[in-house]
């Protein structure tokens, strides 16, 4: 932690009327943001510092929060204050724990919470959620964008020509495969439909067991700066995808069987997201090398070091991922 960095977040801290921070440690250090756990007066804090320079992210998340205390949404770690000019947010530190395993009652608890944050939706100020669907070809175009986003990474290293091999011989290959498949299924007339607003649901976006913590019977739902209108069925497809989350088929059909949106049916729901999965899980490996585009000065030693070793760590996560959910059936 610099002291640049510290100085702010009293800064910060003492504008909403906190007291001196008395420790400071960082437990998550992400792409997009870095969380701390801060203790300010004998009490704990949650601080989150985002990473996007154009303040996009803090900005979503506020509205979110907004939209969220509009609507009287009560099971969420509630912000006590945003600072968009240091980028920064505090809450409250929730004494929970992460779900490690998953239960068919806990599928239930999050298809309730989807099903609560759009029963009063008002789309007013709410703006669409990050890589939204608006048109349904959009599932097939954001998936080729994620691959010609990682056709563009150069770097001199000896892991490139193992990345490079896979994109080429694995992930590239694949996109064409299931997009011709696609094609041949004579369901073209869907790759073009577009959504209205009113098809749109209110969506968290990055959403999973991995944003939500369990403290005694309840259940705490924060991370919303992706969060906006989106298309339901790339909800339920992020969800499914979720690497680091395993799902059995039942709590798959309890979770779409449980939704609850004016202008989507279950069976609609289920058909159209067997159809487009297959674009979002090769997005998910992309996802998973999203390091491999990280602008870091190499010549650094100790960070080049450092960034060999995650990026090794993510490509076999997205080998074995490709391999899980392609090959192995």
């Amino acid at each position: 932690m610099s002291k640049i960095l510290f100085k702010k977040a009293q800064f910060f801290l003492s504008r909403l009327g906190y007291g001196k921070i008395e420790s400071f440690k960082e437990i998550k250090d992400g792409r997009n943001s870095q969380v701390y756990k801060l203790k300010v007066d004998q009490n704990n804090f949650i601080l989150k510092v985002y990473g996007d320079k154009k303040k996009l992210r803090i900005k979503r998340e506020k509205i979110f929060y907004e939209y969220l205390k509009k609507i009287e949404k009560k099971n969420i770690v509630n912000p006590l204050g945003f600072n968009i000019g240091l980028n920064m947010a505090l809450y409250p530190y929730v004494n929970g724990h992460k779900i490690k395993k998953i239960r068919d009652d806990y599928i239930e608890e999050l298809v309730n919470f989807i099903n609560q944050i759009n029963k009063k939706k008002k789309f007013i100020k709410l703006p669409y959620a990050i890589d939204a669907i608006k048109d349904r070809k959009n599932h097939i175009n954001l998936c080729q964008h994620k691959l010609n986003q990682m056709k563009k990474v150069k770097l001199k290293s000896k892991i490139m020509k193992e990345f490079s091999f896979f994109l080429n011989n694995k992930l590239f290959p694949k996109f064409l495969e299931i997009k011709k498949s696609f094609i041949n299924k004579k369901l073209y007339s869907l790759y073009k439909t577009k959504l209205t607003k009113n098809e749109m649901i209110v969506s968290p976006s990055d959403f999973g067991f991995h944003n939500i913590l369990k403290s005694k019977s309840n259940f705490f739902f924060f991370d919303f700066e992706y969060a906006g209108l989106d298309d339901p069925v790339k909800l339920i497809c992020d969800f499914f995808c979720q690497p680091d989350q395993s799902l059995t088929a039942l709590q798959k059909k309890i979770f779409i069987k449980k939704l609850s949106f004016k202008n989507h049916s279950s069976k609609q729901l289920e058909f159209l997201t067997k159809l487009f999965i297959p674009f979002h899980t090769l997005k998910w490996c992309c996802i998973m090398l999203n390091e491999f585009k990280n602008d870091i000065n190499m010549s650094n030693k100790k960070l080049s070091i450092k960034r060999n070793k995650i990026m090794k760590k993510q490509l076999r996560k997205s080998k074995i991922y490709f391999n899980k959910n392609f090959e192995d059936k």
